[in-house]
């Protein structure tokens, strides 16, 4: 999958998570393993994550206007909704979040988008995440260790 198209698609799960108004349940600080499965396809990497760095559920999403907002756990983890408006476009989003933050999380979401040239389009996408254990020494939370081997830091501003 294209670098552009991986982070379109992880912005459209960041605009539900964007919208929700409860804190959402964190991982586990440490060292996890993601497999992100979306319609064009299956990547990976490897996050150093702590508190303030866990992007599961929730990335700041700026120049975003989201409503109908309804986060709240279930019997089988956390679901939630929203409409969000961001450059013309409109997207609807459904998400569910299942695990145990502790060792494993499962983060599900179908994304229908609208206002687009050509028509509106459905995305599906589903991150799966393991905690392999702590972070290797040198990393910091907030890393993202790509396939590659690249680190891109992600975590808050130092």
């Amino acid at each position: 999958m294209k670098p552009t198209a991986a982070f379109a698609l992880l912005a459209v799960l960041a605009s539900t998570a964007a919208a929700v108004a409860a804190a959402p349940p964190k991982r586990a600080p440490g060292l996890w393993e993601t497999t992100t499965i979306t319609n064009a396809g299956r990547s990976g990497a490897r996050e150093c994550v702590d508190a303030a760095t866990d992007r599961l559920v929730r990335q700041a999403m700026a120049g975003q206007s989201c409503r109908n907002d309804d986060f709240r756990e279930t019997p089988e983890g956390y679901v939630a909704g929203a409409i969000c408006k961001a450059g013309g476009m409109t997207v609807d989003n459904k998400i569910v979040v299942t695990g145990d933050f502790a060792t494993w999380a499962r983060a599900e979401a179908t994304s229908t988008l609208s206002g687009l040239d050509g028509g509106g389009r459905r995305f599906s996408t589903t991150i799966e995440a393991r905690r392999l254990g702590d972070c290797a020494p040198g990393q910091r939370p907030g890393d993202v260790i790509l396939p590659n081997g690249t680190v891109i830091n992600v975590g808050p501003a130092r």
